[in-house]
């Protein structure tokens, strides 16, 4: 008799086993989450931060800086100035006090305005003027070229996929597909669209909208529409004799064309609309020269002040309150009390990092002709046993005000190189070598960047060729072929 054999997977049973398993894990409570947060924010944030702190949190308050000449306020006594108190002597704040209820009741609410008052505050809304993006200027111009309610949605759906800079790169299938738009009358509305102020607004890249550009200046018949038109990328590239060649003109009248048409068309006619708001910088810390000292000054001083509120801590012995509120405050002064430290750790950390920094770079302060000497993030942790991440988080988004300018703190941590001498040198003093290089280069006969890296070593710098290749393009400074110019002998 045959023996038949199930298969191996069913003879399978599933078992749950308790199996002890190490592993590594960084917990971060949220006050240490705090700390790091409150290091990385730059000084223009954290008022903000502190603010949204204070609304969230009733124990806390800013401090009023008292105006020269207001009269003294009557100084506090020792009770309620002391801060550390003791968390097993709290009681609980069970209500406001009423004179803070009256405060909003009664004779004490705001006056409402006169009829008169409230035209002339209308008035004077209706006065200020937002900067017109470039969606309502071009849909402005869409109402008042198409007469038919159809064309003027359709206007006004192309002109929504049209970007800051002036550009349309969606797809037509994909707008009219979505939109359910007839191909004809898309291409219709775009043609006319192309003819809207700024000129250039509509093309798919940047080749389109120079020609765009030409072709409502009234030039589409001349050099520099052709030239755009036909050898574009040739033109990228300066390779002007092998555009003379092809257009067989002459090389004065080809420059002549590039430097007096082509060079004052706009490469984004969109971005003069771009409402962005310009970023203000504020120092979070500044280089103060005394005679031959380097003060250390960290802005501490821009905002008032935190306290504990002290209505709060006068009812904090009050019998008349019930566990649940007793928690509460508690939580909010402890949360408050890790704010406060945390800002001042913030400041203290800020000051320690400047101070190396002063040190590190006293020459590029202290010197007109001063340079900076290589700096890393490491070697500043390890002398003021940080952390190398603490000390990046602290850099980042600040700002220092020296005796030659404002520098972000950033900028003062170069990478090192060596001389042939052995002497080091920071990263920003080889690329502003490299950069006197090709300032001071033969541009009918540029350098490559092989030549420049020999150049340097001739020097007593070391740098490679691909060193040299990155400061370029950081600099915004074009390859060999693209830095050269023409003349006519050539």
């Amino acid at each position: 008799m045959e023996t038949k054999h199930r298969p191996p997977l069913l003879s399978l049973h599933l078992q749950s086993k308790q199996q002890p398993q190490m592993m590594q894990k960084i917990m971060m409570s949220a006050h240490m989450q705090q700390a790091l947060y409150l290091l990385q924010l730059p000084l223009i944030e954290l008022e903000g931060y502190i603010e949204q702190q204070i609304v969230q949190n009733p124990i806390l308050e800013m401090e009023m800086i008292k105006e020269e000449g207001e009269p003294a306020v009557p100084e506090q006594n020792s009770e309620e100035q002391e801060m550390n108190f003791d968390e097993k002597d709290l009681s609980i704040l069970s209500h406001l006090e009423e004179e803070w209820q009256e405060h909003f009741t009664g004779d004490n609410m705001p006056m409402k305005r006169s009829q008169e008052e409230e035209k002339l505050k209308s008035y004077q809304e209706s006065a200020i003027c937002a900067p017109m993006s470039l969606y309502n200027f071009l849909l402005k111009q869409a109402f008042e070229t198409f007469e038919g309610a159809k064309d003027k949605e359709i206007a006004r759906i192309i002109i929504g996929y049209i970007d800051s800079q002036g550009f349309l790169k969606t797809s037509p299938e994909e707008i009219c597909l979505l939109h359910d738009i007839c191909k004809e009358d898309y291409f219709s509305i775009l043609k006319e669209i192309k003819t809207f102020e700024p000129y250039g607004v509509g093309a798919v890249d940047i080749r389109e909208s120079l020609l765009i550009q030409l072709d409502c200046y009234g030039k589409k018949e001349s050099l520099a529409y052709q030239l755009i038109n036909s050898y574009y990328q040739e033109l990228l590239h300066n390779q002007l004799p092998v555009i003379q060649k092809k257009l067989k003109c002459s090389f004065e009248e080809l420059q002549k064309v590039i430097d007096q048409e082509v060079a004052y068309l706009d490469l984004h006619p969109g971005a003069r609309y771009s409402s962005l708001p310009a970023q203000t910088i504020l120092p979070d810390v500044a280089l103060r020269l005394e005679g031959e000292k380097l003060i250390v000054e960290v802005d501490a001083d821009s905002l008032p002040p935190l306290r504990l509120n002290l209505r709060y801590l006068k009812m904090l012995r009050s019998s008349q309150v019930g566990e649940e509120v007793k928690q509460f405050v508690k939580r909010h002064l402890f949360s408050a009390r890790w704010l406060m430290r945390n800002l001042n750790q913030r400041y203290s950390t800020i000051e320690r990092i400047a101070a190396v920094i002063a040190e590190k770079q006293r020459s590029f302060f202290i010197d007109p002709n001063g340079q900076l000497h290589p700096l890393t993030m490491k070697s500043v942790a390890q002398e003021l046993h940080l952390h190398e991440s603490t000390v990046a988080r602290t850099v980042s988004s600040k700002y220092m005000q020296t005796p030659k300018g404002l520098f972000s703190m950033r900028f003062f941590f170069t990478n090192e190189y060596f001389s042939k001498e052995g002497e080091s040198l920071s990263s920003q003093t080889v690329k502003e070598a490299v950069l006197a290089i090709i300032d001071q280069e033969d541009k009918r006969h540029p350098l490559s960047d092989e030549k420049i890296s020999t150049l340097l070593k001739e020097q007593g710098i070391v740098c490679a060729r691909r060193t040299i290749a990155k400061y370029r393009f950081a600099a915004d400074i074009g390859n060999t072929q693209q830095r050269r110019k023409f003349h006519l002998s050539n």
